[in-house]
């Protein structure tokens, strides 16, 4: 499918989808969820069309061991370290591209290759007593033929989260098997924030912690299309995704692509036939899937990351250059410090390629050291990037005039007149870019930018220091320290 085609395929089928307490049937147009859809599509238009960019058209196919034909990577069996890499590049590019999340394709390739060589090692240790492997292969054949999105669902609802799922005082706060049938079973729980479920085709379903001889209900893991019976979105609430719904297009930061959005999916006593289930009841195998799947999601979303800290550089680059300061020290050490981060980080992610190892199944794992520290160092590269950016661009992020302000009869041209920046560079311009590197700089709350440069930004402070500070009396201590008497 191309990007139109995956539309479409939407509309094709009867998701139930609640967005600010009302049932959406057109959701895939509504403005909340009308960015992350387009994030979606784009992994299906850059997959179909090299001219968009053929860096990412290369790396978003690849060859099915399944079909024999080409794939979309997000569908993809990953069966070398050469494949962990590709996957790498792909969601670094694909951040730089899009700005927005596309986790309704993103997630589910880490459940993909989890899940795939977890069920191997079931069917094997069972003795030919269980056949969730040749189910599950028949499943992703299927999705690679037909180029479905699958959405990876795991957090429960957890309850009280000092009790394992068996015993919470309601026991569906974890998702579990409520009736076993001849022709498949019954499930009932939840699966809370899952970033772009409505968007997906499919809804792949593991446990969301390792459990124990008391849970078997519990360990369950199947599919179901999302439009299946009982099962129900809620869209998030999240106060920034409400400007999608409230402002002008011109005034929020990639319109286009969002930041994120995530549902909360509801399987009100859901039936799923049995070549749709992969788990059921084998407790003991939730252990190496649920760390699979953490250190394959790990890998992903720290590569992910990368490319959104290249968007931050070039945000902020694009804003210093518009307000005039490109060339200062100050400027270009915060630059390279976002550089030396998002390459690094890339690093550690290539680096758990590098050290990756194999499964019976053939599934390659990410080095589980190397990736968990990748993750860790990206969850503070990530801050100091928005916070980078925010110094560089400057309160103007958050104090913008509006685009209707800008067509005020006369106040307008005065506010223009009063925004404009380096001379040369159009005043909407300085404007769309602020109003990106709000988005991107995590930190749309007034509070948290005016903090970086109320009072001046953190380079006025720093030039204080410089002039304040007794640098030739410290210099004339430790010369005496060391014994010498006389300055050269």
């Amino acid at each position: 499918m191309d990007g139109r085609g995956y539309v479409e395929s939407l509309g094709r089928m009867k998701t139930i989808v609640y967005i600010d307490g009302e049932t959406v049937v057109d959701y895939w147009d509504h403005p909340a969820l009308r960015p992350a859809v387009n994030a979606l599509a784009a992994t299906y238009d850059l997959a179909a069309r090299p001219d968009l960019d053929k860096e990412i058209h290369d790396l978003i196919l690849s060859d099915s061991h399944l079909t024999g034909g080409k794939i979309n990577r997000f569908l993809h069996i990953v069966l070398s370290r050469e494949d962990l890499l590709a996957r790498m590049r792909l969601q670094r590019a694909m951040m730089r591209y899009t700005g927005g999340c596309f986790g309704g394709r993103c997630v589910a390739g880490a459940v993909i290759n989890a899940l795939w060589s977890v069920t191997y090692e079931v069917d094997r240790a069972s003795g030919g007593r269980t056949e969730y492997h040749r189910r599950f292969a028949d499943y992703m054949k299927m999705c690679q033929e037909r180029d479905l999105a699958v959405s990876g669902n795991i957090t429960d609802a957890k309850g009280d989260r000092s009790r394992p799922p068996h015993a919470q005082a309601d026991p569906d706060l974890f998702l579990r098997v409520v009736e076993r049938r001849r022709d498949g079973i019954v499930v009932n729980g939840a699966k809370l924030q899952q970033s772009g479920a409505p968007m997906a085709h499919e809804r792949l379903v593991v446990p969301t912690t390792a459990l124990g001889p008391r849970d078997e209900d519990y360990a369950v893991a199947f599919a179901v299309p999302g439009d299946a019976e009982g099962v129900i979105h809620v869209n998030d609430s999240a106060c920034s995704n409400a400007k999608f719904t409230a402002m002008e297009p011109q005034d929020i930061g990639n319109v286009t692509y969002g930041m994120h959005q995530s549902a909360h999916v509801i399987f009100d006593h859901v039936f799923v036939p049995w070549d749709r289930v992969f788990l059921c009841g084998e407790w003991q195998a939730t252990r190496d899937l649920v760390h699979r799947f953490s250190d394959f999601q790990r890998f992903a979303s720290s590569a992910c990351r990368c490319g959104y800290i290249d968007l931050c550089m070039g945000t902020a680059a694009a804003m210093a250059d518009y307000n005039g300061v490109a060339g200062k020290s100050h400027i270009q050490d915060k630059l390279i410090d976002m550089s030396i981060d998002a390459e690094t980080l890339q690093g550690l992610v290539a680096g758990s390629a590098a050290l990756a190892s194999p499964t019976p199944s053939g599934v390659y794992l990410p080095d589980s050291l190397t990736v968990n520290a990748a993750k860790l160092f990206m969850n503070e590269a990530i801050l100091k990037a928005g916070q980078r950016l925010a110094d560089v661009g400057g309160g103007i992020l958050v104090t913008r005039p509006s685009s209707r302000d800008l067509k005020i009869p006369k106040v307008g041209e005065l506010l223009a007149k009063y925004h404009q920046g380096r001379e040369g560079v159009d005043v909407e311009d300085r404007l769309k870019m602020a109003r990106l590197a709000e988005t991107l700089s995590g930190l749309s709350a007034p509070t948290t930018i005016l903090s970086v440069i109320a009072a001046g930004p953190p380079a006025t402070q720093r030039l204080n220091f410089r002039l304040l500070t007794d640098f030739a009396g410290k210099r004339r201590a430790a010369e005496r320290l060391a014994g010498i008497t006389k300055t050269p």
